[in-house]
């Protein structure tokens, strides 16, 4: 016969009531810690944005412009149109393949691979995609005089000095893309190219857009355009028609892996 004792539960019942107190203290350390861990999280991305928004913004002055930065502005449509059909053809290709990293070259100096890039990025950024050039020129660099911009910081600063991707960068406006500069020429180019710290800033930058644009230098020039090629989805060549000779073309063509080559753009073409 089970006997009752008013006041007292069962040993059972009175032992899980004793543990309980811990268990509510182990369930309020284990919330307090993921709040810690979420919180740690979020202040980490947080330094991570901070790293890789641009330092400054610059409004685009018409006047400082160079001449052949035609999709800056919509004075004349036709010139605009070739930019806009590679912006397309661009964006389409990636909606099947990666091809956001793009690498831009020629095979010698005059063909204009940097307004290509320079064009070509106002169009992506016109069409809504976030975009990103890197100057990574470190022989002749010209992103800045064509664009008739200033910067105090620029590439090779960041990789030898370690700075935060950002301090160097700049948001161009009312073009709507970034450009991360260098400033002047470089002598220790492939270090800094062949350097973790560059590939530690490539990745970082990766998720931030949806196409990155490197203006390379010439591949005749200097051996810069194969450590980039590392870095980068497809390459795009811009052809001078008449400038370059076939067996130029051949031998640039010839140290670029054909099976990531996108295409190539012809410019200054005469109509």
């Amino acid at each position: 016969m089970l006997t009752e004792i008013s006041g007292q539960k069962p040993a059972a019942e009175q032992e899980s009531d004793d543990f309980r107190p811990y268990l509510e203290d182990e369930r309020d350390d284990e919330a307090i810690s993921r709040s810690g861990r979420l919180t740690r999280i979020a202040s980490v991305a947080m330094q991570l944005r901070q790293q890789v928004n641009p330092a400054r913004e610059v409004a685009l002055g018409l006047a400082w412009l160079d001449p052949r930065m035609v999709a800056f502005h919509e004075f004349e449509p036709h010139t605009i149109a070739p930019y806009n059909r590679l912006a397309i053809s661009l964006i389409t290709g990636a909606a099947t393949r990666s091809i956001r990293r793009v690498l831009i070259t020629s095979a010698q100096y005059g063909e204009g691979r940097t307004s290509v890039t320079l064009n070509l990025a106002a169009e992506l950024a016109r069409a809504g995609q976030r975009v990103l050039v890197v100057d990574s020129d470190f022989v002749r660099p010209s992103t800045l005089r064509l664009l008739g911009v200033e910067a105090e910081t620029g590439l090779a600063d960041v990789i030898a000095k370690g700075l935060p991707v950002g301090r160097a960068m700049i948001r161009l406006q009312p073009a709507g893309f970034n450009l991360l500069p260098t400033r002047a020429q470089v002598e220790n180019s492939a270090e800094l190219l062949s350097s973790p710290v560059f590939e530690g800033m490539i990745q970082m930058l990766k998720p931030e857009y949806d196409f990155i644009l490197f203006d390379s230098p010439p591949l005749l020039a200097v051996a810069d355009a194969s450590l980039l090629e590392l870095h980068t989805d497809t390459t795009l060549m811009v052809i001078r028609p008449g400038y370059s000779y076939t067996s130029q073309m051949a031998k640039a063509v010839a140290s670029l892996d054909d099976k990531r080559i996108f295409g190539a753009v012809l410019n200054r073409v005469v109509t």
